[in-house]
């Protein structure tokens, strides 16, 4: 098999794999353990990137696909949990060797490799009350951020102590975060250092609709210490050794609203900010999503955003949108539910690199295309 996959295999591939509906921008609720066992998580994705900006006057198309197998075993009860799991990844494109000379790109856009197998998940947690958890090792981000904040395929590497309080008057529930993270970015991080404190509510309004906000501070250091190629579109210092000029903490505030009945409703606007500089730091991310295939056989959604260069750190960002910062977008998503464990689902999306120094390609669109099939637990 020599540049491309077979269309044959890929159509067998396809048929056999499916896509979970779980999405960042959902949040995620605090939940006791699972049980121990095997659980097996799979994805086949084929993309169309369209009309790539070389040159005022010249573009050009990208097509690839990836296969992903993300096994992962879990041991204990309800109180006491350990977690291994790997990652497995083949595609079409090998992206820290594309050009297959051995040299690594001058910027990577992916938040993931290519070709290759790597530890996802090794976290032992503990619950001894179901108001308190402490948990360590690589694990899921424990704050329900967004994409514009913190890529999915990204684990935090330390440590994580979470609160949750039970129905307080009028409030539904109290929430609290803090995490520490140190190399915990697929590629080399070094050092770098990320700490978050996060608080939030979630409010009664009405008799199935319901109002949560959080609100993080995200502390980065040591991004120097950031491989080259994960720096990406945040402004660097103008020597040659192209550090990252700006220093990040950055403020987060989500508002989701759940409406319930025969066909949820949600609702999700972020505001972030990076508090260390003044221009250039601001960021917004809006979505309306219909439906829920966890509940029902359909989901329709659609996002919004808006980042500046450096309203937050774009090794950290979502890779979904070809830019982490210093963009504007549009992405509509629909997914459908065959079964207990099958989804798929159709991603159309518009983006510019509003930031970007070229004058002609600020007002210029990307478009890319997605078929997504998944396997879940």
């Amino acid at each position: 098999m020599a540049g491309t996959m077979p269309r044959a295999a890929l159509v067998i591939a396809a048929s056999v794999l499916a896509a979970t509906a779980a999405r960042a921008q959902e949040g995620e609720p605090f939940q006791a353990p699972k049980k121990g066992g095997l659980e097996v998580e799979a994805m086949i994705r084929n993309e169309w990137t369209k009309e790539i900006f070389d040159t005022p006057t010249e573009f050009h198309d990208d097509d690839r696909w990836r296969l992903r197998l993300m096994p992962r075993i879990t041991a204990g009860g309800n109180r006491f949990n350990v977690v291994v799991g790997g990652d497995l990844n083949y595609s079409k494109d090998d992206n820290i060797d594309p050009l297959d000379i051995g040299e690594k790109p001058r910027i990577l856009r992916d938040n993931y490799q290519s070709r290759g197998i790597r530890l996802d998940l090794a976290t032992a947690s503990l619950q001894p009350t179901n108001w308190f958890k402490i948990e360590g090792g690589r694990f899921v981000m424990p704050v329900a951020l967004t994409e514009m904040i913190w890529d999915r395929d990204l684990r935090p590497q330390g440590g994580a102590v979470r609160l949750s309080t039970g129905q307080v008057g009028d409030i539904e529930s109290l929430h609290g975060a803090f995490v520490f993270s140190e190399g915990g970015h697929v590629f080399d991080d070094g050092k770098t250092r990320i700490m978050i404190g996060s608080a939030g509510a979630r409010l009664k309004a009405g008799m199935s609709n319901h109002l949560e906000i959080t609100g993080s501070i995200l502390e980065f250091k040591n991004l120097n210490e950031l491989e080259g190629m994960i720096r990406r579109q945040n402004t660097r210092t103008p020597d040659a050794d192209r550090f990252l000029l700006h220093p990040f903490r950055v403020a987060d505030v989500v508002g989701r609203i759940q409406a319930g009945g025969n066909v949820p409703l949600q609702l999700v606007a972020d505001m972030a900010w990076n508090t260390r500089i003044s221009e250039n730091n601001r960021g917004v991310w809006l979505a309306v999503v219909l439906g829920s295939i966890r509940v029902s056989r359909a989901r329709l959604e659609y996002t919004y955003a808006n980042v500046d260069k450096d309203a937050t750190v774009a090794a950290f960002a979502t890779d979904d949108f070809f830019w982490g910062t210093g963009w504007e977008g549009h992405r509509v998503e629909l997914g459908t539910r065959s079964g207990s464990r099958f989804t798929a689902h159709l991603i159309g999306q518009l983006q510019r690199f509003k930031d970007s120094t070229i004058e002609e390609e600020r007002d210029h669109w990307v478009k890319r295309f997605r078929v997504e099939m998944r396997l879940v637990p």
